[in-house]
C-alpha cells in the first residue's frame, strides 16, 4: 500500500510510532494479511537508519540499505505515514503528528511505540551546547555534523575528546583515531573503560584501543564542557577541538509528557508482555521499554533485541485481537560485537547474557561484525517476504508465538521457541 494521505484523519487497529529495528520489524510481522488488520507505521523519516553503523557515518555518508520506507512496504498491507509524532494522548487513544508544514491527528485502538532512544546531552552543564552525538539526521549536533567538523580537521593534530566509556564511546573513539591517526584521541570514562562486561572482554578493547593510540582517562566523571575544554569532578581539564558525548541514553519524552509511567530515562515502565504498567493499550519495544519484570537475559540496548521484541509486540497486539493469550517475554541473544575503529571485539553469551568460551579481537571480529550487522537487516527482509516467520537460526529462551497460532496458520515458529527459561 502507498503512503497514506497526511491531509486525511484515519483510525486503525495497530499503529507503529517509530521504524527502527523494533518498530520496522513489528509492522512486517503485522503485515499478515489473512488477518485484516489496519496498520499504520509512522517515522520522521523516509529512509531506515542502522543505528549501529551511525559510528561510520563519522567518516563518510553510508548508503542506506533501506532508502525508501514507503517502497519497501509497498507490497504489504502495513500503511506508511512520514511524519513526525508531536504528542500522545493515551486518553483518547490519538497521535498527533506533523507533516510538510500540516498538523492532524490519527486513532489507534492499540500502539506499539518504538521511538527509540538518543543519546542524553542534558546529563551534564554544557554538553547539549558543546558537544556532537552520535544521532541521525541533520542537527548541528549530530553525526553528520560531526562528520564535517572531523573533516575539516583533517590532516591536523586535532584533540579529540570522547566521553562515555560504554560501547557507544569506544565505536566513536575507534572510528576518529582508524581514520585520522593523526589525531589525538582521548576517552575519558567515569568508570573504567570496557568495563560493562566481563574482565575479559574489557582487556581486548582496551587492547585493541591502545593499539590505535587512543589515550583511555579512567575514573574521572564529567562536571563541566565549554567550548574548548572538558572539565571533570575532581578539577582536571581536558581540552578540546571536537569534543563527542556518549555518556548516556534517553528515550523521547513524548511518553512522560503524554502521562504514561516512565523510568528516568523516559522509557515507557511495561510489564513482561510489553505492554505499558499504566496504559495497556499501549504497548513499548526496544530502547522505549523499560520492562519491571525479569525478560530472560536483561533486557538491554541491542539490534536483535529491539527486533526480537517488535515481533513479541506485534504478536501481543494479535492476541488481544483473536483473545489469544501469549506467554511474558523471554529472550537472550547469543553475542555481541562492538567495534573499535578497524578492530572490534565479538564474544558468545550465555543465556543471561554473560560472555563465555571466549572473545575475538581484531581486524577478523570487525569483518564477522559487518557480516553480522547485514544479517539482522537480511532477517528483516525475510520476514517481509513471508509474515508470519521468524529466521533467528539458535535463538535461545525466545519469546512464545501465540498458543496455538503456529499450528492454525503453517507458520514457523522460531528456532529456539520451545527453549523457554523456566
Amino acid at each position: 500500500m502507498s503512503s497514506s494521505p497526511i491531509s486525511t484523519c484515519e483510525n486503525y487497529d495497530v499503529v507503529v510510532l517509530g521504524a527502527g529495528y523494533a518498530g520496522l520489524m513489528a509492522a512486517l510481522r503485522l503485515g499478515r494479511r489473512r488477518l485484516g488488520l489496519r496498520v499504520a507505521l509512522i517515522n520522521a523519516e523516509e529512509q531506515f537508519v542502522e543505528r549501529v553503523r551511525l559510528q561510520e557515518t563519522m567518516v563518510a555518508p553510508v548508503k542506506p540499505r533501506i532508502a525508501s520506507l514507503s517502497a519497501y512496504l509497498a507490497r504489504t498491507p502495513v500503511a506508511f505515514i512520514q511524519a513526525r509524532a508531536l504528542s500522545l494522548d493515551p486518553a483518547r487513544n490519538r497521535i498527533n503528528i506533523e507533516a510538510n508544514g500540516s498538523t492532524r491527528e490519527v486513532g489507534f485502538t492499540q500502539l506499539i511505540y518504538a521511538l527509540g532512544s538518543h543519546v542524553d546531552a542534558d546529563n551534564a552543564p554544557g554538553a547539549s551546547q558543546h558537544t556532537f552525538r552520535l544521532d541521525p539526521g541533520e542537527g548541528p549536533r549530530s553525526a553528520a555534523a560531526l562528520r564535517a567538523a572531523l573533516h575539516r580537521f583533517a590532516g591536523r593534530p586535532a584533540r579529540v575528546l570522547a566521553v562515555g566509556g560504554g560501547p557507544l564511546s569506544i565505536e566513536a573513539a575507534g572510528e576518529v583515531k582508524s581514520t585520522w591517526p593523526d589525531m589525538d584521541v582521548t576517552l575519558v570514562s567515569a568508570t573504567r573503560a570496557g568495563d560493562f562486561t566481563s574482565e575479559k572482554v574489557q582487556a581486548v578493547l582496551r587492547r585493541d584501543l591502545a593499539r590505535l593510540g587512543v589515550t583511555l582517562v579512567d575514573d574521572e566523571r564529567v562536571g563541566e564542557i565549554t567550548a574548548n575544554e572538558v572539565v571533570t569532578a575532581t578539577g582536571r581539564r581536558f581540552p578540546h577541538d571536537i569534543c563527542i558525548w556518549a555518556a548516556g541514553m534517553r528515550a523521547p519524552s513524548i511518553a512522560r509528557q503524554g502521562g504514561l509511567e516512565v523510568d528516568a530515562q523516559d522509557r515507557v515502565v511495561v510489564g513482561t508482555d510489553l505492554r505499558s504498567v499504566s496504559h495497556p493499550s499501549i504497548l513499548a519495544v526496544g530502547d522505549s521499554a523499560h520492562p519491571n519484570g525479569p525478560t530472560g537475559a536483561p533486557f538491554r540496548p541491542s539490534a536483535l533485541t529491539a527486533a526480537v521484541s517488535g515481533v513479541y509486540a506485534a504478536e501481543q497486539a494479535v492476541a488481544r485481537v483473536v483473545g489469544k493469550t501469549i506467554r511474558p517475554f523471554s529472550f537472550s541473544t547469543f553475542a555481541q560485537a562492538i567495534a573499535i575503529g578497524q578492530f572490534a571485539a565479538l564474544f558468545p553469551l550465555d543465556s543471561n547474557d554473560n560472555p563465555i568460551l571466549f572473545v575475538m579481537g581484531g581486524r577478523a571480529a570487525r569483518r564477522l561484525r559487518d557480516i553480522l550487522v547485514w544479517l539482522v537487516l537480511h532477517f528483516m527482509t525475510f520476514e517481509r517476504l513471508l509474515p508470519g516467520v521468524q529466521t533467528w537460526p539458535g535463538q535461545k529462551r525466545a519469546t512464545a508465538p501465540l498458543v496455538g497460532e503456529a499450528e492454525s496458520n503453517g507458520s514457523a515458529a522460531l528456532p529456539g521457541y520451545q527453549r523457554r527459561r523456566s
